[in-house]
């Protein structure tokens, strides 16, 4: 039935029942304790630089919300089964919209929705993160795809008078629940505080009722194309040549001058530009995109500055601030003539869409404040302006009568340009805010109120997401699609440099120059916010990138040469340098003009990067493009380039001058883990099987050890661009027999270099830490010794061509022929499933999008450090101390059992070759400290049940009390036989299984962590020598062999099934629920 579409429905049905392609608004309620007592809030979110979902205060008449970032698209609605089928079949989610009538499906109860943000395009999702204090809840935002489960929500009714499969209502009270992560979408507290409290949407199991606002019907809207809606962006023309808008020079700031804080009709190139862009936003929470009539209360908000169209002191028409915005300074209505007598507000009908009254470009409208009863008209003067002389300019003022010509007709901006006026308004002010902090910072330090308001996620989200909104079409792109992104993509560079965007950031790079100057910059914001702050300067120049790549207008801005000057004094940073290359490549391939402003200093610059960050592509597309102009070669840059460049040079990584260094590395890692169960002095050898000079220079041929936390070999040389073998980097210790390496920097350990035949061992110390290596079984007296132990340690090598080498592991992957040394262990202990070796070559950054070569660089699995139940905090219910000590006892008879069932037998001494035990006897007789072994396990299992969330209740036994009866063979010479509970009539519900694989799961972990605590560590074979205690079984419990796996499981139900027969039965965690 829901899947069927409906046809023929009248307006009726159109605003009483939500369909797919209507726009809503889900509101709720927050309770304080402050004056306003309960206060609802409006679900919202930003998209564009910021995924987090908030919530908007609506209750307020005073303080307008901002409803368009709270409008959310029903973009598709299936069945549960239906979406199911469809997650099943892997096949992509077919998008909905509101393209016709025909095609709006109305919304049942129990069914599965998509929302899709309005503004952002983005769709309502529940997020992997958590950033909430309720562990088991996630954060709730948008995301830019509609793929799997994460972005679809059921809707269930509040009400009991509604039921599953009913239509829902407009304006229903409603619970939705996440379909990835069965839990509802809710409004919780951000803080304690009472007066002020702050509040976050996340996924959770408590519950929230969400009120569905209806703001716009999909079927109504695509009936009355043309006609003016709320919340529609558009433009106010005056006549046919000029349009309201605000001046370039308006200040945001009008302290500064008052002047500048003024409207104006203006023509000419600011009716295509984003000063002139408003949105109509009708003053009512319900049916807020209705279509616009005359006499319905509305608001004017200017798009990139974000204020709202009013009068200020004196009835002067100002742009006022939203904490200033009340309702009697904004408040407008339209009238279609001057001298229409009004009708009472009151007497107006809100509910529904209305009737289509206001059509684009056709319906002429005059604008009255409604508090005041003024009209919005204008005053003409006389100005002067650089550059131009004497002008007339019309400022927009409010007057008792006005003019004739007062009105205004309404042309609807284009999506494309009301998006990008939404994100310069967006970047505008985070960039403000990052300003007014970095100024803080410089004055004050970290603790200026300033910079603390500033959240540098959100700046580096802004130029991720900058970056991405002014990224070029892809090459697969079909042509004529190509040309329509290209053109769109020029529109948005030329709004944002029209709107001082560009500028903007190039202020906020000089900024961060001059912070960057200042003595012990780290220092002063801290080690991790330098981090962040790295990146956001790469971001930066990258934007500009984008900014300018493809628009000859925006690159000539920087054929001056003082701009030039600017860009090549910016390559010194290393930190930059990547970021400026992007730019001037920009300048140098759409900018002639800056092509021939191009000194020999500049080429230089660029020359010089190659020695600092090694063989970059986009210092090799830089030189490329000083060298030739719109199809003509530049003959200075050439020669510079040629003179300064070529001689000397190795430009080549494998020539016949000089060889390339490759580095293998197998998938074995050992490291330092507090409480893992990993061993820390290991060896191994490495056999030379053939070394063939090529060129000039000797043979690279080195061995050692690699850290997993920034060994990245690479073919060249330079910060951030990783070594070129073992031992050249700070994460890696190398030997060739002759010298011990790290860092680049060698000394002495050997009286000769490595040759064919020669075994090097290499040995690791982790407890110490110390690293040394031996040739031919021959040590060396020199070593590494307390290195950083952070991150993990893989066996390395690194040779040049036509050297061959093997790896000798010991065991079955290789006979150790010189060791290993007395207390360590052959590396082949440490394997961990198949083994392999590849090689180790990177070439370049792939996330900053230059050229990635071939790696393999290793992967490997964490270290097991066993995870037990915590216990701790646990407080068992007083009747649960009656049962443990019969627990224990049974624990016991079991016990005995099994070891019979083993061929154990009674002994007053413990024999593992006779197999004798002197605990075969009964409980009673049991020594103490075995006695309170199995007491306090008994006590820890039941601590155990209820730290997993299972209840404890009391109920009648299922049947009565017996022990088994075993066979007279189980008779022990002391008289003792076993005799374990019968527990083979109890059938165990279902439910329990999830608690006997925790139960056998933490059995597993508390033996291992026992292990580890007495001194054993894992490693394949049992046995390596008298001083080192070996366990094959300290691995993960998913890895563990399926045998004791299945031991373990049986045991944990044989104590679920001995508790019921004491009458103690245990009930499954159940989810409490909040109803508010």
């Amino acid at each position: 039935m829901a899947e069927k579409e409906e046809t023929g429905a009248g307006e009726q049905d159109d605003i009483s029942f939500l369909r797919t392609g209507d726009i809503v608004a889900m509101t709720c309620i927050a309770h304080s304790q402050g004056i306003m007592g309960t206060e609802r809030k409006c679900l919202c979110a930003e998209g564009f630089g910021n995924r987090m979902c908030m919530l908007e205060g609506v209750s307020n008449r005073n303080e307008p919300p901002d409803i368009a970032t709270c409008m959310f698209f029903i973009d598709n609605a299936l069945s549960v089964r239906a979406l199911q089928e469809m997650m099943s079949a892997e096949t992509e989610p077919v998008k909905k919209g509101a393209s016709g009538g025909g095609g709006h499906k109305t919304l049942l109860y129990g069914h599965a929705v998509q929302l899709r943000h309005v503004q952002s395009n983005m769709f309502l999702s529940c997020l992997s993160s958590c950033s909430s204090n309720d562990k088991l809840a996630f954060d709730v935002g948008v995301q830019e795809t509609n793929d799997g489960e994460a972005c679809w929500w059921t809707i269930h009714p509040a009400s009991k008078q509604r039921s599953e499969g009913e239509k829902v209502r407009v304006g229903d009270d409603v619970i939705l629940v996440s379909v990835a992560t069965e839990r509802y979408l809710h409004m919780a507290s951000k803080n304690t505080s009472a007066m002020n409290p702050e509040y976050m949407v996340i996924a959770s199991f408590h519950q929230t009722l969400w009120n569905i606002t209806p703001v716009s019907s999909g079927s109504v809207r695509s009936r009355n194309m043309g006609y003016v809606f709320g919340n529609d962006v558009l433009r106010f023309f005056h006549g046919t040549d000029e349009c309201l808008t605000i001046p370039e020079n308006w200040d945001d700031q009008p302290q500064n001058n008052p002047q500048n804080n003024m409207v104006i009709y203006e023509g000419g190139n600011a009716c295509a530009q984003a000063r002139s862009l408003w949105r109509l936003e009708l003053v009512r929470m319900k049916w807020h995109g209705a279509l616009a009539g005359w006499e319905q209360v509305f608001r004017v908000r200017h798009i990139t500055s974000g204020r709202y169209l009013g009068l200020g002191a004196e009835n002067q028409v100002q742009l006022l601030k939203k904490d200033k915005a009340d309702y009697e300074s904004t408040a407008f209505i339209m009238l279609s003539e001057k001298d229409v007598k009004r009708q009472g507000l009151e007497e107006k009908e809100e509910e529904g869409m209305g009737p289509p009254t206001i059509k684009y470009g056709e319906t002429v409208v005059f604008l009255q404040h409604l508090n005041t009863n003024l009209w919005l008209s204008y005053q003409t003067t006389e100005v002067t302006k650089k550059g131009v002389g004497k002008v007339e300019e019309k400022k927009a003022i409010a007057l008792e009568e006005g003019h004739m010509d007062d009105c205004f007709t309404f042309f609807m901006a284009l999506e494309e340009e009301s998006k990008s006026a939404r994100v310069i308004r967006k970047c505008s002010s985070v960039l403000n805010r990052f300003l007014k902090g970095i100024e803080g910072l410089e004055q004050n330090g970290k603790s200026d109120k300033e910079w603390l308001k500033v959240d540098l996620s959100e700046v580096l989200k802004l130029m991720e997401d900058l970056i991405e909104y002014f990224a070029q079409p892809g090459d697969d792109v079909e042509f004529e699609e190509k040309q329509n992104r290209l053109r769109a993509l020029h529109s948005r560079q030329d709004l944002f440099q029209e709107e001082g965007v560009l500028n903007m950031i190039l202020d906020t790079i000089d900024k961060f120059s001059l912070m960057e100057a200042l003595p012990d910059f780290a220092g002063l914001i801290g080690e991790e916010i330098h981090v962040v702050w790295e990146e956001i300067a790469t971001y930066l120049y990258l934007l500009v990138a984008a900014m300018i790549k493809g628009n000859h207008s925006n690159c000539a801005q920087f054929a001056a040469a003082q701009r030039l000057d600017w860009l090549f004094s910016r390559l010194a940073n290393p930190q930059s340098a990547e970021g400026i290359l992007d730019v001037l490549y920009c300048v140098l391939t759409e900018s002639p003009e800056a092509l021939n402003m191009i000194n020999e200093g500049h080429i230089k610059s660029v020359i010089s990067l190659l020695e600092k960050v090694g063989r970059d592509p986009k210092v090799l597309d830089v030189l490329s493009s000083l060298c030739e102009g719109n199809g003509m070669a530049v003959r200075s840059s050439q020669n510079t380039i040629c003179q300064n460049l070529l001689p000397c040079k190795d430009l080549l990584l494998q020539t016949s001058m000089m060889d390339q260094v490759s580095s293998m590395m197998p998938n074995i890692q050992v490291g330092v883990v507090q409480g893992s169960a990993w061993f820390k002095r290991w060896y191994f050898e490495v056999e030379v099987e053939h070394m063939e000079q090529t060129t000039k220079k000797p043979p690279y041929m080195r061995v050692g050890w690699a850290n997993s936390a920034g060994f990245i070999p690479f073919p060249g040389s330079g910060d951030h661009w990783g070594c070129n073998g073992v031992g050249d980097d700070l994460y890696s210790y190398g030997f060739d027999g002759r010298s011990m390496y790290c860092g680049g920097k060698g000394r002495v350990a050997g009286a000769r270099d490595i040759r064919k035949g020669d075994i090097i061992g290499c040995q690791i110390d982790l407890g110490i830490p110390e690293i040394r290596f031996s040739l031919n079984g021959n040590r060396m007296e020199a070593c590494f010794k307390n290195f950083n132990t952070d991150g993990y340690f893989s066996p390395v090598m690194s040779m040049s061509a036509r050297v061959s080498c093997r790896f000798i592991f010991g065991g079955n992957q290789g006979h150790l022929r010189y060791g290993p040394p007395s207390g360590f262990s052959a590396l082949v202990e440490a394997i961990f499933g198949k083994l392999d070796i590849g090689d180790c070559f990177s070439f370049g950054d792939l996330p900053k999008n230059v050229y990635y070569g071939p790696s393999t660089l290793l992967q490997g699995s964490e270290p097991f450090v066993p995870a037990a139940v915590d216990i701790s905090q646990v407080t068992l219910p007083h009747f649960a101390h009656e049962f443990h000590q019969k627990l224990a006892e049974n624990l016991h008879e079991l016990w005995a059992m099994r070891k019979i069932e083993l061929g154990w037998t009674y002994g007053e001494k413990r024999s593992e070759a006779g197999k004798h035990h002197p605990c075969l006897t009964s409980f009673e007789r049991l020594p103490t400290t075995e006695k309170n072994y199995n007491i306090n396990l008994a006590l820890d299992t039941l601590k155990t049940i209820d730290a997993l969330g299972y209840n404890m209740v009391i109920d009648k036994p299922p049947t009565r009390l017996r022990p088994v009866r075993l066979p007279q063979n189980y008779q022990q010479q002391n008289g003792f036989k076993p005799g374990p509970l019968d527990t083979h009539e109890i059938v165990l519900d279902e439910k329990m299984d999830p608690l006997i694989d925790a139960l056998a799961k933490n059995t597993h972990n508390v033996w291992a962590r026992e292990k580890i605590g007495r001194g054993w560590t894992y490693g394949v074979s049992e046995y390596v020598d008298q001083s080192q205690k070996r366990n094959p079984h300290l691995v993960p419990y998913e890895q563990v062999d399926i045998r004791i796996k299945q031991a373990n499981r049986e045991s944990a139900a044989e104590i679920i099934k001995v508790l019921q027969l004491f009458g103690l039965f245990l009930e499954s965690p159940a989810h409490e629920h909040d109803e508010g």
